[in-house]
């Protein structure tokens, strides 16, 4: 399994197909992973004053499910809900995986949390759900604190 920085999010280890730097070209990457028919996900990490990680699943080209999830505030969205958060996060800083798996793998993360599930997405939709520039949705509630430290991630500071 690969664990995702909360322990909400546990996907299934596949294929490193891309890594990068974000902000990315998420349109292009998206339309390459459409062409090839992509079973898998792409998980982004963005660092702002919390750290935010999002995942895109991918069927047969398609995309099917997504969550997002925001290690300082606890708080993890799914679905529809989680896609503006995903959308938000391809123009933060920070990095991107896409992780290649069987269409069955897809499928049985799908099967093991519904809520994970989108409303159809096409893709010349998207450039209209993504922002010009970031803004963090996620904020920490009135007595919570967080530390990078607390999660093994002080290096991140610099």
């Amino acid at each position: 399994m690969l664990v995702v920085f909360g322990v909400v999010m546990n996907f299934p280890v596949g294929g490193m197909l891309a890594k990068g730097s974000l902000p990315f070209d998420f349109m292009g990457l998206a339309q390459q992973l459409a062409e090839r028919n992509f079973n898998g996900y792409l998980v982004q990490t963005v660092k702002s004053d919390l750290i935010e990680e999002g995942v895109l699943f991918f069927r047969e080209g398609t995309i099917v499910a997504c969550v997002a999830e925001c290690l300082g505030s606890k708080k993890v969205v799914k679905g529809d809900e989680a896609s503006s958060y995903f959308f938000n996060q391809t123009k933060g800083n920070g990095f991107f995986h896409v992780v290649e798996l069987a269409k069955s793998q897809v499928d049985l993360v799908i099967a093991f949390d519904e809520k994970l599930l989108l409303s159809k997405i096409d893709l010349k939709d998207i450039p209209k759900l993504i922002p010009i520039a970031f803004e963090p949705k996620f904020s920490i509630e009135k007595g919570d604190s967080f530390s990078l430290e607390n999660y093994g991630l002080g290096e991140l500071k610099k």
